[in-house]
């Protein structure tokens, strides 16, 4: 009797451990069934709303860095799709390469946005903190003892200079390493435009052999006729 319901339960097992992977196969849609071209991919969707943008509040920021956060995932998506399309072609690495270039750009500028995201809200954050700082009223002095502010007005100060030292200092390393992206993305032109340049010469030299080789077989076929 134990075997038999044993065996039941197994069977059920396997129904349903089926029927759940043919669901599966069913809800998986291939790059081709969305209409994707193989290494073909759309400018970014944040330029030029997010380009450079100047967030009024704390939620305006944090909500652009959601959507920064989404279009990353929605980036690896595209290049898991794309790596799928593109090895079904003869010339893989370039299909694969024409994806990339877009998806590079894509990338830096999600990167860029919640980079500035995270510093307009820390920004929010500390003007904040130095408001409610300014509204907090001095505690009254205790009976018998003279009340010195001058310290902790001070040590106030120096932390604000402090945070916006920080704060300069940041902008300052952000622009550093865009334009130092900037200058990668220049080169890495400069090397494909050199790339393209030598496999286009190499490609005339080619030719220009190929005919110079059958020009030379057909002279030697009609020196032919004369023997």
């Amino acid at each position: 009797m134990h075997k038999k319901i044993i065996f039941s339960l197994l069977a059920a097992f396997a129904c349903s451990s089926a029927f759940a992977a043919a669901n599966e196969d069913a809800d998986f849609v291939t790059p081709e069934e969305l209409g994707w071209e193989a290494g073909v991919v759309a400018p970014s969707p944040l330029v030029p709303e997010f380009e450079n943008p100047q967030f009024k509040t704390i939620e305006e920021a944090e909500r652009a860095k959601a959507i920064a956060e989404a279009e990353l995932d929605r980036i690896e998506k595209l290049r898991k799709g794309h790596t799928y399309l593109c090895q079904k072609k003869v010339f893989v690495n370039d299909c694969i390469d024409r994806a990339e270039t877009v998806l590079y750009k894509r990338t830096r500028i999600a990167n860029q946005l919640i980079r500035t995201a995270d510093h307009q809200i820390r920004i929010f954050k500390t003007k904040e903190r130095q408001s409610s700082q300014a509204k907090e009223p001095s505690m009254p002095a205790k009976r018998g003892q003279v009340k010195d502010n001058s310290d902790k007005i001070a040590k106030q100060n120096a932390r604000q200079a402090q945070e916006s030292a920080n704060i300069a200092a940041y902008e300052a390393k952000m622009k550093e390493q865009e334009a130092r992206r900037a200058e990668l993305e220049q080169a890495a032109a400069e090397r494909k435009a050199k790339r393209e340049e030598r496999r286009a010469a190499y490609e005339d030299e080619r030719q220009k052999r190929e005919q110079a080789q059958k020009a030379q077989e057909e002279q030697n076929k009609k020196g032919g006729l004369f023997f």
